[in-house]
């Protein structure tokens, strides 16, 4: 069956024109060592028990996918290939998060000098700091659900990225007009709900469930470079060329960017087709049978409800909160404590800042350990030195070399933490989400992660006006070492990754099933259709 399964696989990769991972080898290759015996027996208990007689009366629908879905024209061009592989598909995503993190760092040190000339108060940047955050929960749960009826994510990311042209458009021209600058920064918050929700959810269906943490990684290291490059970078150029080149260089990778997304080729739209027609059908043959039936039908549950009845999703975006509450809790209060405690300058304080971002490029390294072990004890570790680090931070007196390491300390073991979560929302959806809820479950982490980062710089900075950095420290270890009995008992371990990974496979092994069944249908209409002809 696993040699029949490898060669449908590679078939359908061919009539799609995209080198497909091989589901079950790489699997196989990569856990068969570690999985257990209990694990492989219910793997092979499950797909015996999948298997189904063809379908005697198929909708004639499903012709119409399978022409596009078999019948289409095998591609040797090498650019063809290009826009297909998985690695220039991770590209773009990275290039996109890099953009949108990019645009973000570039115009946010600058608001609080526009807000001053246009002679309102500092409440007013607290106002475009908001419309970002509305624009970025508004936009990530309908981004996730419109993404997951539609075939592909590509066009609802072009639609998010002409947002976020609108939004330095507008911010560039109409820097006089306060009601101007509120439209732009919530323009950029629809782009960025729609960039982070999308681009998780094509990783999702680019990549097994054994290396989705190192690519999420990898990504991050994309959103670091972003963070890091802009504050010192829109600095320059405004100093140097002029106030409206860091806005005319945002325009430009933008254009970069769209490029990019124009050119990608999805794993799949065409399968998806196919797949959702074969499902309506079921669902009508099932409402017509409960219809004869005096049995009542079962209510229907939503996606976005049975994801939420997660235990182990709501840990991931707890996770994602307390990450976010912890970097924009310490954002606006460090910079005041290094010029009041060590009289330092704003240069100095934006290069202390990178002591946070460049541990990040630790991600890829967590993710493998992560797809490889699973991260709960990883986190566990990462979460609780984090806490020490961020608490220890706030002791007066400390030089401020102690101070660079504890905040290298910081970033590394932030990014520790986070970097599972990508596999762990993806895990959730196989279970509970009908295999159809990959959007929507980024777009709850999203919104999450929003939340963070507007509660954290308010609660942030009202404790360090009110007591001291030392307090503000305290509270911001307490919110992250609360994340440490949800991890410990819902977040997925060695095992549990093992048998993440081993639905994974029966998943791929289901939908290739179903993939045949639809063909074995279809052909019988064909043949029936010449039988009547003739």
């Amino acid at each position: 069956m696993a040699s029949s399964n490898n060669n449908n696989i590679e078939n359908y990769a061919l009539s799609i024109s995209r080198p497909v991972v091989d589901h079950s080898s790489s699997l196989s290759s990569s856990s068969s060592s570690n999985m257990t015996e209990k694990t492989q027996l219910d793997l092979d208990r499950n797909a015996t028990l999948t298997e189904q007689p063809v379908l005697t009366s198929p909708i004639p629908t499903l012709t119409s996918e399978l022409s596009a879905l078999d019948n289409a024209p095998v591609s040797t061009s090498a650019f063809t290939r290009f826009r297909s592989s998985n690695h220039f598909l991770s590209f773009t995503i990275g290039l996109a998060v890099f953009v949108d993190l990019l645009c973000y760092g570039i115009i946010m040190p600058l608001t609080p000098f526009i807000v001053e000339k246009l002679g309102l108060k500092s409440t007013a940047n607290g106002a475009l700091i908001a419309c970002y955050a509305v624009g970025l929960l508004v936009a990530s749960p309908i981004a996730g659900i419109i993404s997951d009826k539609l075939a592909n994510r590509r066009l609802p990311m072009i639609v998010g990225l002409v947002a976020l042209l609108l939004s330095m458009v507008l911010f560039m021209e109409a820097m006089d007009h306060f009601w101007v600058l509120l439209v732009s920064r919530f323009a950029a918050g629809l782009a960025g709900g729609t960039t982070i929700t999308l681009g998780f959810a094509l990783l999702s269906d680019t990549y097994p469930a054994n290396r989705l943490g190192e690519e999420m990684g990898k990504i991050l290291v994309g959103q670091s470079l972003g963070l890091m490059a802009g504050p010192p970078l829109g600095g320059l150029l405004q100093e140097h060329v002029g106030k409206k080149a860091p806005y005319v260089l945002c325009i430009v990778l933008i254009a970069i960017d769209l490029v990019a997304r124009l050119l990608i080729i999805e794993p799949r739209s065409e399968k998806v087709k196919a797949l959702r027609a074969h499902k309506k059908q079921q669902l009508k043959e099932q409402k017509d049978l409960a219809a004869l039936s005096s049995a009542p039908a079962k209510p229907k549950i939503s996606t976005m409800r049975l994801l939420m009845s997660s235990k182990r999703l709501i840990t991931s975006l707890l996770v994602s909160f307390t990450q976010a509450f912890l970097v924009a809790a310490i954002e606006p209060v460090l910079p005041l404590y290094l010029a009041a405690t060590f009289n330092m300058t704003e240069t100095k304080i934006g290069l202390t800042f990178l002591a946070i971002s460049l541990p990040t490029f630790i991600s890829p390294v967590a993710g493998w350990f992560s797809d490889k072990y699973g991260g709960k004890y990883m986190s566990i570790a990462a979460i609780t030195l984090c806490a020490i680090f961020v608490t220890v931070l706030g002791i007066p007196g400390i030089p401020l070399w102690t101070m660079i390491l504890f905040l290298v300390g910081i970033g590394g073991t932030c990014a520790t933490y986070i970097t599972p979560v990508l596999g762990e929302l993806s895990a959730v959806v196989r279970v509970t989400g009908d295999g159809d809820g990959f959007a929507r479950a980024f777009a709850l982490f999203n919104m999450f992660f929003s939340l963070g980062m507007v509660v954290g710089p308010l609660l942030g900075a009202l404790i360090y006006q009110e007591t001291s950095m030392l307090w503000t420290c305290v509270l911001i270890g307490v919110v992250t070492l609360l994340m440490l009995p949800m991890v410990f008992m819902y977040m997925g371990g060695k095992e549990q990754k093992l048998e993440d990974q081993a639905r994974y496979l029966e998943d791929m092994e289901e939908q290739d099933r179903v993939l045949n069944q639809i063909r074995g249908g279809a052909a019988q209409v064909a043949q029936g259709q010449k039988i009547e002809v003739a």
